[in-house]
Parts: C-alpha cells; sequence; structure tokens
C-alpha cells in the first residue's frame, strides 16, 4: 500500500483535512512518502501565527497513518510540547524521556507482549511532533536562556540520527518479561516541529523599517470595486513574514545554526483569509458553529445562520490575522453566547413553519461587533 501512495495521493488526504498552505502540505507530503518507503526524510520546521493549523497538520498526519492498514507500523506518533523536554526529571535524560513517551504510545497500540525487534521497529518508524518549539529559544527578552539552549541541544542529538541505547522491558517467548538495552537508530524518526514565533514577526519588520540591511517593504495596488460600479486603485504595504524571513533571522531570534541546519524544510503557514475562515466556521467538525447546530438541535430549536452573516464573522475574524481560526471562535462564541442562555426570548426567536428557529443574520453580527470593537 505504502510503496502505490504517491505524494499527490498523500496531498490530497491532508488537503482535505487542512484548509489551504498549499505549499507547506506539499512539502510534508513528499516528507510522509520518503518516510513510508524507507528513504532519508526531512524534518520540517513549520513557523506560523497561532490559530493557522499547526496542529491541525499534526492531526491530520496521525489520520493518515490511521486510515492505511498497511501504514500500522508507522502509526506510533506523539504530539508533545517542547517544554515538557525541559529540565531533567527522576534521573531520566531528556532522550529516554521521549523514548518512554513513544513506548508508552506503542504499547497502546500494539500491547505488551512485544519482543525486543518489534518493539524496535515501532519506535524507530515513529513520527515525533514537538510543539512551541519557539519557547526553547536561546534567548528570552534580550537575555540568554540557558535552558533553552539546552533543549535545543537535547533535540539536536536526535535529529542528528545517532544510535541510543534504550533499556526498557520486552516479551521474549518462552521467558516473558526480560530487561533488554536496545540500539536505535534516531535517523529513522521523522520529526516536525512547530510554534508561532510571535515575536519575529515584529524582530523582522523592524530590522527592515529601520533599513539594517537590504530588504524593503514592497508596494502593492489593490482595486477597490464599489457597489455603485465605481472602481478605485491605491497603493498599500503589506508584510507578511513568509516574503522577508531569512535564515539569519531565525539566529537572531535565538534558535540555534545546529539546530535549524537538521530541519530540510522550513515552511511558512499562510494566514488564513476570510474565504478559508469561513469554510473552516461551516465544514470543520469541531468549528464553533456545528458544536451550536448540535446545541440548539437538543433544545429543539433550529438554528439558521445566514450567508452574509458567516461573511461579516469570517471578515472580521480575518482582521485578526495575528491569531487565525481563534479568533474565528472568540467571536462566533461571543455572538451566540446570550442567544444559548435565553434562546427563545432572543427577538432573533421566531416559530416558523420549520419549527421553533433562531435566525442570526448581518443585523445580529454587526451590532455584537459594534459592541465589541
Amino acid at each position: 500500500m505504502e510503496k502505490s501512495l504517491m505524494p499527490t495521493d498523500i496531498n490530497a488526504f491532508l488537503a482535505a483535512k487542512v484548509l489551504g498552505q498549499v505549499d507547506l502540505l506539499r512539502r510534508i507530503s513528499v516528507s510522509l512518502y520518503k518516510h513510508i518507503n524507507g528513504l532519508p526524510a526531512p524534518n520540517v520546521l513549520l513557523i506560523g501565527n497561532s490559530g493557522t493549523g499547526k496542529t491541525t497538520l499534526m492531526q491530520a498526519i496521525s489520520a493518515f497513518y490511521d486510515a492505511h492498514d498497511d501504514l500500522a507500523r508507522f502509526r506510533v506518533m506523539i504530539i508533545i510540547n517542547a517544554n515538557t523536554l525541559a529540565a531533567e526529571i527522576e534521573g531520566a535524560d531528556r532522550t529516554t524521556r521521549l523514548f518512554r513517551k513513544l513506548e508508552g504510545r506503542v504499547r497502546v497500540l500494539f500491547g505488551s507482549r512485544l519482543t525486543a525487534e518489534a518493539l524496535r521497529g515501532y519506535l524507530e518508524n515513529a513520527t515525533v511532533c514537538v510543539d512551541e518549539v519557539d519557547k526553547i529559544s536561546g534567548r528570552i527578552s534580550g537575555k540568554p536562556n540557558v535552558e533553552g539552549i539546552t533543549t535545543q541541544y537535547a533535540l539536536l542529538t536526535l535529529l542528528e540520527g545517532e544510535q541510543f541505547l534504550y533499556r526498557t522491558t520486552v516479551w521474549k517467548e518462552g521467558v516473558g518479561e526480560v530487561e533488554a538495552e536496545l540500539a536505535l537508530d534516531t535517523g529513522k524518526l521523522l520529526f516536525i516541529c512547530g510554534g508561532a514565533f510571535e515575536e519575529l514577526y515584529d524582530q523582522v519588520y523592524g530590522h527592515i523599517v529601520n533599513r539594517r540591511d537590504d530588504r524593503r517593504l514592497k508596494e502593492v495596488s489593490e482595486v477597490d470595486r464599489k457597489a455603485d460600479g465605481s472602481v478605485s486603485v491605491r497603493t498599500v504595504v503589506r508584510f507578511k513574514l513568509r516574503d522577508y524571513l531569512r535564515l539569519a533571522d531565525l539566529f537572531v531570534y535565538g534558535m540555534m545554526p545546529q539546530f535549524i541546519s537538521r530541519f530540510g524544510s522550513i515552511a511558512m503557514l499562510e494566514e488564513l483569509g476570510k474565504d478559508e475562515l469561513r469554510q473552516i466556521l461551516v465544514g470543520a467538525g469541531n468549528s464553533p458553529l456545528r458544536l451550536c447546530l448540535e446545541y440548539f438541535r437538543h433544545m429543539g430549536i433550529r438554528l439558521l445562520v445566514t450567508d452574509v452573516a458567516l461573511d461579516a464573522i469570517a471578515g472580521a475574524a480575518a482582521k485578526n490575522s495575528r491569531i487565525g481560526a481563534r479568533a474565528l471562535r472568540e467571536i462566533f462564541n461571543g455572538l451566540i453566547a446570550s442567544h444559548e442562555f435565553d434562546p427563545v426570548h432572543s427577538p432573533k426567536y421566531a416559530v416558523t413553519d420549520k419549527g421553533p428557529t433562531l435566525t442570526i443574520d448581518q443585523e445580529t453580527v454587526e451590532t455584537y461587533l459594534r459592541r465589541n470593537d
């Protein structure tokens, strides 16, 4: 099965769960293809604002493994916060703690009676997703962060693909559980690390406007088409980090050159626009709208959100590009809160030929936004 899957097939699966991010998904698809076919797979570093889909992407990768029976040996995957690899506790070094987490996942999926060979295979084929990797920067508020540097070094050992001796308990046929020391090739692991790198945006922007190098902000022309048919053109400056980012910026931020060099692909997540946010609101399985529909359905009330209202909500969320889909959730949840508490006495509640109906229209959205501007 894994050999019949091409990068385009993997991309199609991921794209059905992650909106936008076309370039990123193609890079991830190639890495996954190499990983499941035993080829050297480039580790991936994701840089993107909060709410742009880093965690959603990681969950989509896990779903990809689960969706194909022949990829069972690759299903061992963990999503951890970079800070969980911080200060050593209970005498266990950082690498041992990481493999303990992986082993725990192995035994949940495949049981406890595993031979040394089977356990080694599952561990070496694992995918490790490290979230908030920006929080282990070597600098905090301009001062050295020793803990962050130490954690980067710990991950660097794994990213370099070294042999690691891991002591654990395995099943030996005819004997039962025995102690074993497994020699693990960490080079077979696939690492996908991500972070918001929020201060990086201000850092690079400040670098450019203060003319500290040859980078300059670019002006673009935008066309405004008005309802009366008239057209106006204006010149604006738009700053998108992906258009200006250089590796040196990451070093200044506090990521060690040795650490960054172990990622074969560094991908910027695109900020979600109005269309993508609207699609998330309508189509995502855990969207606040879907949860609300079920909430009111439980009360015997039909919730109706007009198309214009959906556009207004998505448009308002798009203005908060630094928090992406989280802005969408905050706006919708704030908007619907009073209606959830007492829907029957809402001015938008009515009994129609289709039964009790609560309608969220453009007026409802604009009134809420004005009050919370």
